[in-house]
């Protein structure tokens, strides 16, 4: 069934030069079946749109705009990240520390705990945080 959502996600990422903090909001939609949910919504700041997959034991956050990306979470596991901008690929992978989902009748709550790895070297950990609520 898909529900209405406004969506909130929060992104934390710790680097050598401090902190830097993200913070968005869109109104999407959510889908929910028997195998996860799937949350789409748009990213003003990329031109283009975000889709969440959520499911047991995994996350997948794809990226569809001006910087084009798909990320993995797999909790303790080292996976490659697809990153594309407008200047070129990146090689970048990301390590999984833990992740966590929350669904409730009124919506729900994601948070990945992940370092960001560009060509096998540390370069940012990172809290996402995505969050909605149902509005129809």
């Amino acid at each position: 069934m898909l529900k209405k959502s406004h969506i909130k996600t929060l992104l934390v990422s710790t680097t050598d030069n401090g902190e830097d903090i993200i913070r968005t909001e869109a109104d999407g939609g959510c889908l929910i079946d028997e195998s996860g949910l799937m949350l789409r919504y748009a990213e003003r700041d990329n031109d283009g749109t975000a889709s969440l997959l959520l499911t047991d034991g995994l996350a997948d956050l794809k990226r569809n705009g001006r910087i084009k990306s798909r990320m993995t979470f797999v909790d303790g596991k080292l996976v490659p990240c697809a990153y594309t901008t407008p200047n070129g690929a990146l090689d970048f992978s990301l390590y999984t520390h833990s992740t966590q989902l929350n669904v409730t009748p009124e919506g729900g709550r994601f948070e990945a705990r992940y370092t960001m790895l560009a060509a096998g070297k540390q370069v940012a950990d990172n809290v996402l945080t995505v969050e909605w609520q149902f509005t129809n």
